[in-house]
């Protein structure tokens, strides 16, 4: 990864970081607010489903385990 562009440190503190700060955000649960996440670069695929967690504290070590895997995005590219 390029340093000067954030790389892995950008990728953990501020991606993951920011989505584990969103997830305590909401109550999360089963009868509550559900979450998924998809990841994406030329191709998406889901990272995990709406019923894999049931609390914030187990979806948030989930969210710190993704990987980050590459490819290309540019979701700030104004058309």
């Amino acid at each position: 990864m390029d340093p000067v562009r954030g790389g892995f440190d950008n990728w953990n503190v501020s991606v993951l970081g920011f989505v584990s700060r969103l997830i305590y955000a909401f109550p999360i649960g089963s009868t509550l607010t559900r979450v998924g996440i998809v990841g994406f670069n030329s191709t998406a695929w889901p990272e995990f489903d709406f019923d894999d967690y049931n609390n914030s504290q187990t979806m948030s070590e989930a969210v710190s385990r993704i990987e980050i895997r590459g490819g290309e995005t540019n979701i700030a590219q104004v058309n």
